[in-house]
Formats: C-alpha cells, sequence, structure tokens
C-alpha cells in the first residue's frame, strides 16, 4: 500500500508557506532582516498581497525563525544527533563533524549563514532567537555528549562547554575561511579531510592519559 498524502489543503498550505519562506530570504539577503518590508517578501514571494504573509507567520521575527526551521540542514542535523551521540566519541565525532561541515555546504547554508550572522550583530531579538534555534542548542548537546563520555573514562575531564567550543571552533574555521573569505588554501581541503583531521587532533588532545 502507498504512504497516504496529506489533504490538497495541506499541501496547498505548505506549498505557500514554503513560497513565502523562500521569498523572505531572498527579500533579508537584499535588503538586510529590518530593511525588508512585507511588500518586498511579497514580491519576492510572488504573492499578491502583503497581508498574506501573516496568515501563515506571526511577525517577521516568527518568519525568520521558521526559514531557519525549514531551510537550514544544519538544524536537521541537530535533531537528528541523538542516535549518534549514542556511539563512543571515536565513532560520533567524525561523523557528526563530517555531517556537520557537509550540512553548511548544501543550499541555501551559506546564504543563510551570512544572514544571520550579519543581522544578529545589529539586532539583539535577532540574535537571542537564531542562538536558542541554532549554535546554543547544539553545543549543549554536545557538551551533555562530551560530559557524559568523561563520566565513562572515554574522555579526559574538564569543563564539557569548553571542550564542545574547541570541537566546532576549527570546523567553523574552515567554513568561513572557505566559504565566505574564499581562501584557496581552505577551499582546497576537502570536507571529509578538514572533519578527519579536526576530529583526530581532538581526540588526541582528549585522550585519558594512562
Amino acid at each position: 500500500m502507498g504512504v497516504a498524502m496529506p489533504p490538497r489543503d495541506e499541501q496547498d498550505y505548505e506549498q505557500r508557506r514554503l513560497q513565502i519562506i523562500d521569498g523572505a530570504l531572498a527579500a533579508f539577503s537584499d535588503k538586510g532582516f529590518d530593511g525588508a518590508s512585507n511588500k518586498d517578501i511579497a514580491q519576492a514571494a510572488k504573492i499578491a498581497s502583503p497581508a498574506l504573509i501573516y496568515h501563515y507567520f506571526k511577525d517577521k521575527l516568527d518568519l525568520l525563525h521558521q526559514l531557519l526551521v525549514a531551510r537550514m540542514p544544519l538544524l536537521r542535523l541537530i535533531d537528528d544527533a541523538q542516535s549518534l551521540l549514542e556511539e563512543p566519541p571515536e565513532v560520533a565525532l567524525p561523523l557528526l563533524a563530517e555531517q556537520m561541515l557537509k550540512a553548511y555546504l548544501q543550499w541555501p547554508a551559506m546564504a543563510i549563514l551570512k544572514l544571520v550572522l550579519a543581522e544578529s550583530v545589529r539586532n539583539p531579538r535577532v540574535a537571542e532567537m537564531v542562538n536558542e534555534v541554532g549554535p546554543g542548542r547544539g553545543l549543549r548537546l554536545l557538551a551533555t555528549y562530551l560530559e557524559r563520555q568523561m563520566e565513562c573514562g572515554h574522555l579526559r575531564r574538564m569543563d564539557p562547554h569548553v571542550a564542545a567550543r574547541s570541537f566546532v571552533g576549527p570546523l567553523m574555521a574552515y567554513i568561513l575561511t572557505r566559504e565566505i573569505f574564499q581562501q584557496p588554501e581552505s577551499i582546497a581541503i576537502t570536507p571529509e579531510a578538514m572533519a578527519r583531521s579536526a576530529t583526530e587532533i581532538f581526540l588526541r588532545g582528549m585522550r585519558v592519559e594512562d
């Protein structure tokens, strides 16, 4: 038996919601979060009335929130990471690093990253929302995992929040220097090679001494 399809009205609703989300990404990228008007978003989304936006979203911040949830692959990785983090560090961390880098290289992750970096500097409300949806949640999950591995004796003891940032830091530096600054040296490094080397260095530093 085939999988039951949602009712046509639900399909139409979701299609229109994603249409507005993609229009918002274009408008926010072009004019900024505060600078983009509802009219700009409606034009980019190819919908007739700006007022229609509020049928799908509470306000512009909610629209940005839903944009991140719908179109940022890294957030799906955070949601799916729980089963991966049941594995030992030698298994979980290389896979997590590689999946993180590949998520950033999927469309439209870099456009969203550039948008939220710029807007978070200018707008504390945006920064708070973005942090809670993505970086803050991801780092807390990773720190909890690393602390559990320290308690099991698999990793040496230290502040798990420092350890989480020590793991993620080199990966983010790679993304920024490759995708934003377009450094040839970073472009020449494959995501797989970067994930493998960064994880190896981290695990060597976290190894329990005999």
